[in-house]
């Protein structure tokens, strides 16, 4: 009797050799391409543009509560980045100065890493 499947036929494994190991080696299967139906092609779906960005407003809390904590953030930021400053130019940063840190730290009784 003939066999008439649709599933494609999958070849016998080989055996093969990977170092001192004997293995089975199993092929990918036969696959045969089934022609396609002209009359009802695959449409891929067309390219379209990404969508519009819109610009995010400041905050939440109307106009000029907004702003005022826009600028808030902005000081303590630029506040911020003269302490490092400051600290650079007068060393204070330096290693030898990390026992004071340490002391403060733990008097203020937060746990903090080696500051640098």
């Amino acid at each position: 009797m003939a066999k008439n499947h649709k599933e494609p036929a999958t070849p016998p494994p080989m055996i093969g050799k990977i170092g001192p190991y004997t293995v089975f080696v199993t092929p990918p299967p036969v696959v045969t391409p089934e022609p396609q139906n002209e009359s009802n092609p695959v449409q891929k779906p067309p390219v379209l543009p990404p969508p519009v960005q819109y610009e995010k407003p400041g905050s939440g809390f109307g106009s000029k509560a907004g702003f005022f904590w826009d600028a808030v953030a902005k000081v303590q930021n630029a506040h911020s980045n003269l302490d490092d400053y400051v600290a650079r130019w007068f060393g204070l940063n330096q290693s030898k100065y990390q026992w004071a840190l340490d002391d403060y730290y733990e008097k203020k009784g937060v746990q903090m890493g080696l500051m640098l």
